[in-house]
């Protein structure tokens, strides 16, 4: 069984209050996608922040509960495909590192939230980005 899954939504306000979106590019394909990983040994709020740092390069506070889950399908190494589960936290995001772990292998855009769930790949997590923009542009960091 695969380990459980959990990504950060990486959120921002601008000047004119608008919600923005940190997305990154997959490593092997350049798809727009949150940062994500497995979890291991931690919570999956702290591996999503631990994902946005290393993929990213941003810090700040992340949501101690996900606002959903989305599947997508894994690429496994022998060629197949599988079926993951992701739990997704919102992070408000308070720092912007100019480097980070992964900054060789991805790019990463700050974007509008409704533009940010159209560049997604997959149903689910489009869904899932069009829910969190219309509940969070209005509400104050998660404490």
């Amino acid at each position: 069984m695969k380990p459980p899954q959990s990504a950060a939504i990486p959120y921002r306000r601008t000047a004119a209050h608008e919600l923005e979106v940190l997305l990154i590019t997959s490593r092997r394909k350049g798809r727009w996608v949150l940062p994500k990983g497995k979890v291991r040994r931690m919570l999956p709020q702290a591996s999503a922040a631990r994902e946005a740092f290393e993929e990213a390069g941003v810090l700040g506070v992340i949501a101690h509960q996900p606002v959903g889950t989305y599947r997508q399908l894994k690429a496994l190494s022998s060629g197949g495909e599988i079926e993951i589960a992701v739990s997704a936290y919102p992070l408000f995001v308070n720092t912007v590192l100019r480097k980070w772990p992964e900054m060789a292998f991805r790019q990463r855009q700050w974007m509008h939230a409704v533009e940010a769930a159209e560049l997604v790949d997959g149903a689910e997590l489009r869904v899932l980005l069009q829910g969190f923009a219309a509940r969070y542009w209005e509400h104050d960091p998660p404490s």
